[in-house]
C-alpha cells in the first residue's frame, strides 16, 4: 500500500518578512512588501520598483555563518529558510536515519548576482582572477548542497530549474522519493535572488516586467505596482525569497512524534511544447484536470485555488480561462488569490513560497487577498479582491507555470488525525 505523505513543516522568506510569521500577517493585512530600491539605479537597471528581502544574506547582520563564504544570495535564503523549516518540524534531537533524508531545492538563475558582482570586480581590477567561491555559488544545486551539510543528510540531493515553476516541481519530485520508498523525509522548495542588470533588464526589455511609465498607478506609489488580474496589470514584478516546505512519509511521522500540517495528496506536471515564454491553455487544463483526476477529487472538492497570478496581461487571462474550463460552475464560487501582488514574482522560489502560503490558509482557514485589484470585465470570477476572507477551507490547488512551457499543480489537504 502506497504511504500518505505528510508535511511536517514550513518556512517562507519574501520581502514582506524574514520569517513565515511575518509574510503572514503582511499578507492577511493586505500590506505590500514591493517599493523603490535604490540599488537598483537608473543608470544600469530599467526598472528600480521589486520586492528585496531585508536582513539576510551576504554582509547583513542577518548573514548566516554556515555559508559566510559563498556570497550568493539565494543560498543564504535556502539555507535560512531550511533552518527555520527545519525547527517548525521539531526534528532537531530526532533519531532518524540520514541517508533516507533527501534534500530537494531549486532555483531559476542560481548565484547570478555573485557572478554579477564578481565580473564588475574584475574590470575594476583589470585583472581576470575571480573569487574561488565564485563557481561553487553559482551552480545551483550548492543551495540544496549547503542544506545537507548543514543537517549532515545524505540521502538523494537534487535541484530542479523549471523557470518559474521551479519550487513546486521541487516539492513533487520530493514526494517522488517518499512514495518511492528512497526516502523518509524530504526538505523541498525553491530560493531566488537574481537582481542583475542583464535579468532585470531581459526581463524589461521582453515586455514581462512592469515598465517604468510616469502615468503607471505604481508612479506614485509603488506598492501598487503588482495587481494580478486587474483591469489595468501591465507586467510581473521582480521580487526574491525562499519558498520551504519539509514532507515525510506517514509512518516516520508517527515514528518521530512529529506534527502533522497537511496531507499532500498528489500533483500534476506537463509541458507545453509550444512556445519560449508565452502560456498555453489547453495543457494548462490538462495539468489541472490530470492532478484531480489523480486525486480522486472532483471540481467542487476544491476550496481555494492559489494562483499563478503573475499581473501579466497574457498570464492572468489564460490562466483563468484555464480555470473556467477545468472547474466549470464551481469556478465561480471558488475563492481565486494571487499573493503575488503582495510579494512579487520571485521567480524560481515562486511557487514554493505559495505553497507554504497555502499551509498557513489551510491552518488559519483564511485566505489572503489579491490586493490592488481593479475589476476586468474579461475576468469575472472571485479573486478575493483586497481583503483577507475568513471561509471552510479544506482542500487547496496550488498551481504555477513557466517560461520553456513548464507546468505544475499540486494539491494538500487539512490533516485530521485518525
Amino acid at each position: 500500500m502506497t504511504e500518505r505523505i505528510l508535511v511536517v513543516g514550513h518556512s517562507a522568506i519574501t520581502c514582506l518578512g524574514s520569517d513565515t510569521d511575518s509574510t503572514w500577517a503582511g499578507l492577511l493585512a493586505g500590506k505590500s512588501g514591493i517599493r523603490r530600491h535604490p540599488a537598483l539605479s537608473a543608470d544600469r537597471y530599467l526598472q528600480d520598483i521589486a520586492g528585496m528581502v531585508e536582513g539576510i544574506g551576504p554582509g547583513t547582520a542577518g548573514e548566516d555563518p554556515a555559508v559566510s563564504r559563498l556570497s550568493a544570495r539565494s543560498i543564504h535564503f535556502a539555507v535560512a529558510s531550511a533552518r527555520e523549516a527545519w525547527s517548525d518540524a521539531g526534528l532537531a534531537g530526532k533519531d532518524f536515519d540520514r541517508d533516507r533524508v533527501a534534500v530537494v531545492i531549486g532555483s531559476a538563475f542560481g548565484g547570478q548576482d555573485l557572478l554579477e558582482s564578481e565580473q564588475q570586480r574584475s574590470l575594476t581590477r583589470k585583472s581576470l582572477s575571480m573569487s574561488p567561491y565564485l563557481i561553487p555559488a553559482l551552480v545551483i544545486n550548492q543551495a540544496a548542497g549547503q542544506v545537507a551539510q548543514l543537517f549532515d543528510l545524505h540521502g538523494p540531493s537534487v535541484a530542479p530549474s523549471n523557470a518559474c515553476a521551479t519550487g513546486v516541481h521541487s516539492i513533487a519530485l520530493a514526494a517522488m522519493f517518499l512514495r518511492m520508498g528512497e526516502a523518509d523525509l524530504a526538505i523541498a522548495g525553491g530560493t531566488e535572488s537574481a537582481f542583475t542588470p542583464a535579468i532585470v533588464n531581459g526581463f524589461a526589455t521582453m515586455k514581462a516586467l512592469l515598465g517604468r511609465r510616469s502615468t503607471d498607478r505604481s508612479a506614485d506609489d509603488p506598492s501598487q505596482a503588482s495587481r494580478p488580474f486587474s483591469a489595468d496589470r501591465a507586467g510581473f514584478v521582480m521580487s526574491e525569497g525562499a519558498g520551504t516546505v519539509i514532507l515525510a512519509t506517514e509512518s516516520a511521522a508517527r515514528r518521530l512524534g512529529l506534527r502533522v500540517q497537511a496531507e499532500y495528496l498528489g500533483h500534476s506536471i506537463n509541458t507545453d511544447g509550444f512556445h519560449m515564454a508565452m502560456p498555453h491553455g489547453a495543457t494548462i487544463e490538462k495539468c489541472l484536470r490530470q492532478v484531480l483526476t489523480r486525486c480522486g477529487l472532483t471540481p467542487e472538492d476544491i476550496d481555494y485555488y492559489n494562483a499563478h497570478g503573475t499581473s501579466t496581461i497574457v498570464n492572468d487571462r489564460v490562466e483563468t480561462q484555464a480555470i473556467k474550463t477545468i472547474f466549470g460552475p464551481h469556478s465561480t464560487r471558488m475563492p481565486i488569490s494571487s499573493v503575488k501582488g503582495a510579494i512579487g514574482h520571485s521567480l524560481g522560489a515562486a511557487s514554493a513560497i505559495e505553497a507554504v502560503i497555502c499551509l498557513r490558509v489551510l491552518r488559519d482557514q483564511i485566505i489572503p487577498p489579491t490586493i490592488n485589484y481593479v475589476a476586468d470585465p474579461e475576468l469575472d470570477l472571485d479573486y478575493v479582491p483586497n481583503q483577507a476572507r475568513s471561509t471552510r477551507v479544506d482542500t487547496v490547488m496550488s498551481a504555477s507555470f513557466g517560461f520553456g512551457g513548464t507546468n505544475n499543480a499540486i494539491l494538500m489537504k487539512r490533516w485530521v488525525d485518525e
